[in-house]
C-alpha cells in the first residue's frame, strides 16, 4: 500500500506557481519603469525592423514540475508491506561426540541423534514463510555456522555438511547460548528466540550457563531448550571395525530447564522418535509476535521523485543554452 510519511509537505505544492507569478509581476513592473516613451505602433515598428514583437511570458513547466517533484520527495512516499512480521530464530545445535548415539530410528534403521535433528530442522525450515533463521553449532566451543538469513536453502546445504566432532567432542553450552544471544541482541525485541538443541551437560568453555543466562536476560532473548535422547544407556557406535556398544550419556536437565525458565521460555525433552518434531512445532506455536500496524515494514520511495526532479532541473538549465546555440547556427552565413 502506497503512503506518505510526511504528507503535510504537500501543502507547499502551490508555492512554486506563486513564486513564478510574483517574479513575473516584479519583472513587468521593472520593465515599465525602464520605458521612457511608449509608442502606439511599437509592434509594427519592430516588425518593420525585422524583429519579433515581445512574446508573452511562458510558464516554465520544467522548473515548476521539478519543484513539485521535490516537494513530493519531501513528503516521503513509502510502500507499506502489510504481510505479517517475520520472526528471528537462532538454532544452537549440539554436534559433540555424544550426538553419535543411535537411539532414534528411521523405519527399521537406527540413526544418530544428529541425523534425526537434521531432518527435524529441515522440516522446521520448510515452514519459515517470512522468518529469518541463523545457525550456531557447538562442541568444545561454539561457532556461527550462518547469521540470520532468509536464504533457507543455504542453511540446508550448510547443515547437510555438518558432522559429529568437527567442533570437538565436548559440550560448550554456555558459549553456545552466548553466541546465539549476540546474534539476536540487535533484532526486533519482540522476536529474539534462541532454540538450544543438545543431549549433554556443560563440559567445555569459559562462559558458564549461568553467565549466558544473564546475557540472555539482559538482551531480552527467549530460550527454548530441548534435551535430546532417551534415558539410560543408549547404543553408541565405536570404531569402523568395532561393534556398537551401550553407553550412558549424562544430561543436565536442571541446567537446561533453568536456562529456559529464567529467560521466559520452556524446556522440552525429546526421548523417543517422533517427539522431536512435535516439540519443534510447539516451539513454533509459542514463539509468536504481537501484531500491530506500527511495526509494518516500509520501503522508502522518495528517491524516485527526487531523481526525476534533478533530471528536469538539468533539462530546464540546458534548454535555453541549446536554443541559443541553434539560433546562432541558423544566423551564421
Amino acid at each position: 500500500m502506497l503512503s506518505l510519511a510526511t504528507p503535510w509537505w504537500l501543502l507547499a505544492l502551490p508555492l512554486p506557481f506563486f513564486v513564478w507569478h510574483l517574479s513575473r509581476r516584479r519583472r513587468a513592473r521593472g520593465d515599465a519603469r525602464d520605458v521612457q516613451l511608449r509608442h502606439p505602433q511599437a509592434a509594427l515598428l519592430a516588425e518593420l525592423q525585422g524583429q519579433l514583437p515581445p512574446q508573452p511570458a511562458r510558464l516554465p513547466w520544467l522548473w515548476l514540475i521539478a519543484c513539485c517533484l521535490l516537494i513530493l520527495a519531501l513528503a516521503r512516499p513509502q510502500w507499506l508491506d502489510d504481510t505479517p512480521p517475520g520472526r528471528n530464530f537462532v538454532l544452537a545445535i549440539d554436534i559433540s561426540g555424544s550426538m553419535r548415539a543411535l537411539d532414534f530410528s528411521e523405519g527399521e534403521k537406527a540413526i544418530s541423534r544428529l541425523d534425526m535433528l537434521k531432518q527435524v530442522v529441515d522440516g522446521f525450515l520448510d515452514s519459515r514463510a517470512n522468518d529469518r533463521v541463523g545457525l550456531v553449532i557447538f562442541g568444545d566451543d561454539a561457532y556461527t555456522l550462518a547469521p540470520l538469513t532468509h536464504d533457507l536453502d543455504l542453511l540446508r546445504r550448510l547443515l547437510r555438511d555438518v558432522d559429529n566432532g568437527v567442533a570437538g567432542e565436548k559440550t560448550a553450552l554456555g558459549p553456545a547460548v552466548a553466541i546465539g544471544v549476540k546474534r539476536l541482541q540487535h533484532e526486533d525485541p519482540r522476536s529474539r528466540t534462541l532454540i538450544l538443541l543438545t543431549d549433554g551437560s556443560h563440559t567445555s568453555g569459559e562462559i558458564t550457563p549461568a553467565s549466558a543466562l544473564e546475557m540472555a536476560q539482559y538482551a531480552g532473548v527467549t530460550l527454548f531448550t530441548v534435551g535430546i535422547g532417551s534415558h539410560g544407556k543408549v547404543l553408541f557406535p565405536r570404531g569402523p571395525t568395532q561393534r556398537p556398544d551401550y553407553k550412558e550419556v549424562p544430561m543436565e536437565e536442571g541446567v537446561l530447564q533453568s536456562l529456559a525458565e529464567g529467560s521466559g521460555g520452556q524446556y522440552f525433552r525429546a526421548a523417543a522418535p517422533g517427539e522431536l518434531g512435535r516439540i519443534i512445532a510447539e516451539i513454533d506455536r509459542l514463539a509468536t509476535i504481537p501484531l500491530d500496524g506500527s511495526q509494518r515494514r516500509a520501503d522508502e520511495w522518495y528517491w524516485l521523485p527526487l531523481s526525476l526532479a534533478i533530471l528536469l532541473i538539468a533539462a530546464a538549465q540546458l534548454s535555453p543554452l541549446l536554443a541559443r546555440r541553434r539560433m546562432t547556427e541558423a544566423e551564421a552565413p
